[in-house]
C-alpha cells in the first residue's frame, strides 16, 4: 500500500486545485491501493514553518513527489510506477 500526504491550508486555492488533480489521478488508478492523509498546516507550528509558502505539497513518507501546482499526469505516473514495486 502507498501511504501518501497531503498538506494543505484553509483558504488556498491552489490547494484546492491540486486536490481536485490528487483526486482524478487517483480515481483513474481504482486497481491501486491508496491510503491518503490530508493535514492541515493551519493546525501545527512546525509544519506552518517548513511548508507556508510551498503548499500544496504531496509527499511519500519524507520524498516531495511535488509542491505548489499539482498535475495529474505527475501524481498518476508517480502512484502507478511505485506501484509495480
Amino acid at each position: 500500500m502507498l501511504n501518501l500526504t497531503y498538506y494543505t491550508r484553509d483558504n488556498c486555492q491552489l490547494c484546492n486545485e491540486g486536490k481536485l488533480q490528487l483526486q482524478l489521478a487517483l480515481s483513474e488508478l481504482r486497481d491501486e491501493v491508496v491510503q491518503l492523509t490530508e493535514v492541515n498546516i493551519d493546525q501545527d507550528d512546525k509544519l506552518q514553518e517548513e511548508y507556508m509558502v510551498r503548499i500544496p505539497v504531496l509527499a511519500d513518507g519524507e520524498e516531495i513527489i511535488q509542491e505548489g501546482m499539482l498535475d495529474f499526469v505527475t501524481i498518476y505516473d508517480y502512484v502507478k510506477e511505485k506501484s509495480k514495486q
